[in-house]
């Protein structure tokens, strides 16, 4: 049976052999690429087999004909189409790679479909799209927070390679997100069927991206390795807590707009403070004490 028909047959796909890149950078990302793939091919194939295997479990336990005669239609195109999906989902991460040091690309986020038909109702992104790029995103993010420092070294080095500043984890060729791209190009390049894509990611997510942390801090060490920005370290700043400043012996009351009186000084008279001065009722109560037998107010 021959293989699944690609929907992007007349796209041109950037690779690193014809990427205008200088050459120790084209060299560096090959180096990436491979390292990449290294790493991932073994759970790739695992992860082909439980697809496959699930593929034939929802077959089988289907209770409607047209459910289980979907899902065997599904598990043919598949077979059909299994010797390509691993290298068509490099084949993605190195058009990332190649287009490294071009204009950012529109996001998957902002694709638009052809105008509806009369008979369609409007809508800017297509429901199924929206749903599988939040699932690609929250997969995406789950990895970001497990290798937060590894992300952020890398979107350093990659900045040099790419001649800018660092990248960010939307931009960074290798990081969760690009990852996550070429999954989604590489199922849709391989015309799969919208159940049978998320079925793919969610195993993606477990069997995949779970081991993916480590591979991003392998990769970081290797371009260490390779000089680009050797010795790169991230010391989170400690910001010190300001001193506590000295309290005023006398603070001003907000409730009596008066000033407290300081230990071991008399009250102020007519010619004292401020506060005395504003605040006869001040003076006439300390003169109410003296004549009551307590301490005789001074006079001045």
């Amino acid at each position: 049976m021959p293989s699944t028909p690609h929907h992007d047959e007349g796209k041109t796909r950037r690779s690193l052999a014809n990427a205008d890149l200088p050459r120790r950078v084209r060299t560096t990302l090959d180096t990436a690429l491979a390292l990449v793939s290294v790493e991932l091919d073994p759970h790739l194939g695992m992860l082909l087999d439980e697809f496959e295997q699930q593929l034939y479990l929802l077959a089988e336990r289907a209770r409607h004909p047209g459910s289980a005669s979907a899902y065997m239609q599904a598990l043919r195109a598949f077979r059909a189409g299994r010797p390509d999906f691993v290298p068509q989902f490099m084949l993605e991460l190195e058009s990332g790679l190649a287009a490294l040091r071009s204009a950012p690309a529109t996001t998957a986020s902002q694709h638009t479909g052809s105008l509806p038909g009369p008979d369609h109702v409007l809508s800017l992104v297509d429901d199924s799209l929206l749903d599988e790029d939040t699932m690609l995103r929250e997969i995406a993010s789950r990895q970001e927070g497990r290798a937060s420092l590894a992300i952020h070294l890398l979107g350093q080095r990659f900045g040099v390679l790419a001649g800018t500043p660092a990248l960010d984890a939307e931009r960074l060729p290798l990081g969760p997100q690009g990852v996550c791209r070429a999954l989604r190009n590489a199922c849709h390049a391989l015309q799969m069927e919208a159940e049978s894509r998320e079925l793919m990611y969610r195993l993606f997510d477990r069997m995949v991206m779970a081991h993916y942390a480590p591979v991003l801090e392998k990769l970081d060490a290797t371009l260490d390795q390779a000089g680009i920005l050797k010795g790169l370290t991230h010391v989170p700043v400690r910001v010190r807590p300001a001193p506590l400043r000295e309290s005023r012996p006398a603070q001003e009351d907000p409730r009596s707009g008066a000033r407290p009186v300081q230990a071991g000084k008399p009250p102020a008279g007519r010619a004292g403070t401020h506060a005395g001065a504003a605040d006869p009722g001040t003076r006439d109560a300390a003169a109410m004490t003296g004549a009551g037998g307590g301490t005789p107010a001074p006079d001045h």
